[in-house]
């Protein structure tokens, strides 16, 4: 099977505002590439009234679209001396075609072997595409970054569509997607950023694939994934004093996906990944990450609890107490039974610093 680069593609991806221009114009931009990238372009059902000209910027620019008495189309010129000769058109020509982002993501998930997100995204310009994984719970966001033209991405807008602390996969159309300060801001923090024009190809059906095999082009993210394992494997995730107990830790829930563990007066900042409390597949914390916010509202007691709901509950604790012992490496229970009170009761000392709202939303839930 025959695969081909597409630059040009990629390319107008960068140039075109809101990815969109006639179909006279994408083939023009694209010339023996059309044929194959099509497949990601969709018609909108409008129709421009102007065609570019040959030296766009003069006087009568652009050329206007003239519908001939005999329903024939011509792109003519505005300038009253006539600088660019006049066009015949076919009525196809005016047809305006836009990158069909959707099919788009959906051919670069498959690619990347990307797990993909719960929500769709509400930018055209960012967009998770979902998590690139390779153990149950160990994954890499992956996101599709298409500025275009007219402004370029703000870091906020990378947070806002998706991009957290953790390690990620950025795809941007080409190596000037994104300024240089803004791609050494991302090395720094320890994410990648891939240009598509340099590692994807496509066969003569549009399908694309990597230039080479996934584990060389996600090398970085993956060996980082790795380390996580193998750390997570050697020990615990979370450095205490020698000889620490459970009863000389504070626990404290300040949003939904944070929490601030004291111990012999040091304060470390927790998210539901540094201990192994979030999901690999959807990115959201684990029930035992729900089953820590109940306890913390509780102030650290759960129940009485019926006879009915005690063994839902019990479940949701020994998930919770196993990966705590595993997270701070404390062999002792953090949840005890109290079979007089019948309640749950932290080892530990929670409290849900959450704002008001947030507590009674979740309470309700």
């Amino acid at each position: 099977m025959t695969m081909k680069p597409l630059p040009l593609f990629w390319n107008a991806l960068d140039a075109l505002p809101g990815a969109a221009t006639d179909r006279r114009d994408w083939t023009a931009r694209l010339g023996a590439e059309f044929l194959v990238a099509q497949r990601f372009l969709r018609a909108t059902g409008r129709r421009v009234t102007s065609i570019d000209c040959p030296s766009p910027g003069g006087e009568g620019c652009p050329r206007a679209v003239i519908r001939s008495a005999d329903g024939a189309l011509r792109a003519v010129c505005r300038s009253a001396t006539g600088r660019c000769n006049p066009l015949d058109l076919q009525p196809e020509d005016t047809d305006v075609l836009q990158v069909d982002l959707l099919r788009l993501r959906q051919a670069l998930a498959s690619l990347f072997e990307v797990q993909a997100a719960a929500a769709p995204p509400t930018s055209n310009r960012v967009a998770l595409l979902g998590e690139h994984a390779i153990a149950a719970g160990v994954a890499a966001p992956v996101m599709l970054v298409v500025p275009g033209p007219m402004d370029a991405i703000q870091f906020d807008e990378l947070r806002e569509g998706g991009l957290i602390s953790e390690r990620a996969v950025l795809l941007v159309p080409t190596a000037a997607s994104l300024p240089s300060s803004m791609r050494t801001r991302l090395a720094s923090l320890g994410h990648i950023v891939l240009s598509l024009s340099d590692v994807t190809e496509a066969d003569g059906k549009g399908n694309l694939m990597p230039v080479q095999p996934l584990e060389l082009l996600l090398h970085e993210i993956r060996a980082a994934l790795q380390a996580r394992i193998d750390t997570a494997q050697a020990g615990p995730t979370v450095s205490l004093p020698a000889g620490a107990r459970w009863a000389e830790l504070t626990f404290v829930l300040v949003s939904d996906e944070v929490l601030n563990v004291t111990c012999r007066g040091q304060t470390q900042r927790l998210e539901p990944d540094r201990v192994g409390m979030k999901d690999g597949r959807t990115g959201k914390p684990t029930e035992a990450w729900a089953f820590l916010q109940v306890l913390a509202r509780g102030g650290g007691i759960l129940g009485p609890l019926g006879r009915d709901v005690v063994e839902e509950q019990k479940k949701k604790k020994q998930a919770l107490s196993r990966q705590l012992v595993r997270a701070f490496g404390i062999s002792d229970d953090p949840i005890r039974w109290s079979k007089r009170d019948r309640t749950y009761q932290t080892a530990f000392v929670p409290r849900d610093e959450r704002p008001k709202a947030v507590r009674m939303s979740a309470g309700r839930r």
